[in-house]
């Protein structure tokens, strides 16, 4: 029983202006996303799982659940404008409203110094970390230097990574990420230092914990459940809780 003044926040979501999810797939092709419209549209095969609401429905929507603030993940674009208006989305709905949306900027580290100075830019302007990002869909490898330089960034401005994380083996569909366990845990043990959240549970990552060497390389990463209730069967948070602490669950 959740005591009555306990704050509650959502660590992942993602949002989109009306503009976007009225044709999501239409404003994909014509900003040059296709791996986003992938991802989000309906296809013949199967209707997509995303939502789409307006802010204040999301504001609704988290007052009946008793959900305080939220944080509103970028998504891994392709496009590096397509990174900077979705930056402006967000800083423009946080200032609205302050108290309950947070925001993390996404970036295309193929950009190289622009995505950097959109780094700086947006967490001048109030977002509070970087992500989501996913190497495999923004076209680089983990160890790409264009892509450890955003790293090296955000440890530098003391700001929070998030990346996708997905399971290596499971069901297909279109656009499923190839996210190999070793290129996090390769990254984990490259920055100790970095504060990193691995997305959707870290694709199961936190349960090689088990191991001590491996524990010892993740002890500054956390995992966020958003999509878990579409993954896995619920004793999967009791399970990981077990293993790496109820603390390191967002």
């Amino acid at each position: 029983i959740l005591h009555p003044l306990r704050r509650l926040m959502a660590a992942h979501i993602h949002m989109y202006p009306p503009y976007v999810y009225a044709d999501p797939a239409a404003w994909a092709r014509r900003v040059g996303e296709p791996y986003w419209g992938t991802l989000v549209s309906d296809s013949p095969t199967r209707r997509s799982v995303q939502g789409w609401v307006s802010v204040e429905q999301l504001l609704a929507d988290m007052d009946a659940a008793g959900i305080d603030r939220v944080v509103m993940q970028g998504i891994y674009f392709r496009r590096h404008e397509n990174c900077v208006a979705q930056n402006n989305w967000y800083l423009d709905w946080c200032r609205l409203y302050p108290d309950r949306l947070l925001g993390f900027a996404t970036v295309q580290p193929l950009a190289g110094p622009a995505a950097l100075d959109e780094v700086k830019r947006a967490v001048d302007a109030g977002l509070r970390g970087v992500g989501e990002l996913l190497p495999f869909a923004q076209g680089h490898a983990m160890r790409d230097e264009r892509f450890l330089a955003v790293v090296e960034l955000a440890i530098s401005l003391d700001i929070t990574l998030c990346i996708h994380g997905a399971e290596p083996v499971g069901h297909h569909y279109p656009g499923r990420a190839v996210t190999p366990l070793e290129d996090y845990l390769w990254l984990a043990q490259q920055y100790p230092e970095l504060r990193l959240i691995l997305a959707h549970l870290g694709g199961l990552l936190p349960f090689y914990a088990l191991n001590p060497r491996v524990e010892k390389a993740l002890a500054n990463v956390y995992y966020d459940t958003a999509a878990v209730p579409l993954l896995y069967r619920p004793q999967v948070y009791r399970m990981i809780a077990q293993v790496v602490g109820a603390h390191k669950i967002l």
